[in-house]
């Protein structure tokens, strides 16, 4: 028996979830498909910046795990140095409570969430969408894909991008009490220890979240590296009760976010940021852009769709284009990296900045300009 919705979303992370609730507020008969059974494991840092949740409405103290307000930045493990900010950057969470908060407020809101529901086969044509899953069948005006870059949708609608991909192991570490004290509050970046990424830990309330990740083309060893991370942070006794292996797309060119009566929201349309590898702030910022261009196309047909390409366009991709820049350049020269930053309070006060919200990249690149125009000296190497 087939299912009728306004529209299905593919995928409940926070992508989908936010903007399932976004439409069901708007009195929209919308169906989240999530694939697994939640709460699921999701092999994520667990960072999320102050900029991320000032796009939520909602109270998320309930999956805070800590609140940061400094780092400690380290070179290949042998050079460190301590930064505090006076004021809250960002929190902690594990990603199966934060993901699972996200999805009970779609819920709340009105939202058919279907748990278990693998989607197999998309079908899509002038008329409707058709979705199939071993469970039920479906039927809808329009589809999102929130379901990351190798999700179903993209696939199945044949949406054309080209992605770069950031290899990344996770951990859950157990540890003594008195360890995990060193990094209440803070978090540690390791910059120079893998070309074309960083190490780092993120404290939670009862464990450390410790990982690794860098550009797929630098992974061959990233495991070895990984073992080599963990040995220099001098734990005493741990133990590790999750390990998991996960990919982060970068989208190389221009991101082609509609087709159709499809939309791309979040990793699968290819938004995480290429500097830090943070996917939760453009997955969020991405539901708000496309919730009322939804409506709208509901309303006017599917046509409509296309001024979710052009939102993107204006809010989001002229950040990528030159977060992708500086990593490349930051990521390339990590010694020098790490000795600007350490010598230049305005660098972490303007990343400090940045993940509250309070500037973004288009505004750091004008800032740059300013000191001589070495962005477009940089830019031309």
């Amino acid at each position: 028996m087939q299912r009728n919705f306004d529209v299905i979303i593919v995928g409940s992370g926070p992508a989908g979830a936010v903007l399932a609730g976004k439409l069901a507020r708007m009195g929209i008969q919308v169906a989240l498909l999530e694939k697994e059974k939640l709460p699921r494991y999701k092999c994520c840092a667990g960072g999320l910046t102050l900029r991320a949740a000032k796009l939520l409405d909602f109270d998320i103290s309930g999956v805070v795990e800590n609140k940061i307000t400094g780092a400690i930045i380290t070179y290949a493990g042998y050079k460190s140095y301590q930064r505090q900010n006076n004021t809250l950057v960002g929190y902690t969470v594990m990603r199966d409570n934060f993901d699972q908060l996200l999805t009970e407020q779609a819920e709340k809101a009105g939202a058919v969430v279907l748990q278990e529901h693998k989607v197999t086969k998309i079908l899509m044509d002038n008329e409707r969408v058709q979705v199939f899953t071993p469970v039920n069948d479906f039927c809808s005006k329009l589809i999102v894909g929130a379901d990351g870059s190798r999700g179903v949708v993209a696939q199945n609608i044949n949406f054309k991008a080209e992605f770069s991909y950031v290899v990344a192991i996770e951990s859950e570490v157990a540890v003594s009490d008195n360890v995990r004290q060193k990094w209440s509050s803070q978090i540690t970046i390791d910059l120079g220890r893998v070309r074309g990424g960083y190490a780092w830990v993120f404290p939670k309330s009862s464990h450390l979240s410790i990982g690794i990740g860098c550009d797929r083309s630098n992974a061959k060893c990233l495991k070895r590296i990984y073992g080599e991370f963990i040995d220099s942070l001098y734990l005493g006794l741990y133990r590790i009760t999750k390990q998991h292996g996960g990919l982060i797309p970068i989208c190389k060119g221009k991101i082609s976010a509609v087709q159709g009566r499809a939309l791309l929201v979040g990793d699968a349309a290819g938004l995480a940021d290429p500097l830090t590898g943070e996917g939760i702030h453009n997955a969020i910022l991405s539901a708000n852009l496309a919730a009322p261009v939804i409506e709208s196309s509901l309303l006017h047909g599917p046509r409509y769709l296309l001024k979710y390409q052009t939102a993107l366009e204006k809010e989001i991709l002229p950040d990528l284009k030159i977060a992708n820049f500086i990593s490349k350049v930051f990521f390339k020269i990590p010694s020098i990296s790490f000795g600007l930053i350490n010598r230049d309070e305005r660098i972490w006060r303007t990343g400090c900045n940045l993940l509250q919200g309070e500037t973004n990249y288009v505004a750091i690149k004008k800032q740059l300009n300013n000191l001589g125009g070495i962005y477009s000296f940089l830019s031309n190497k």
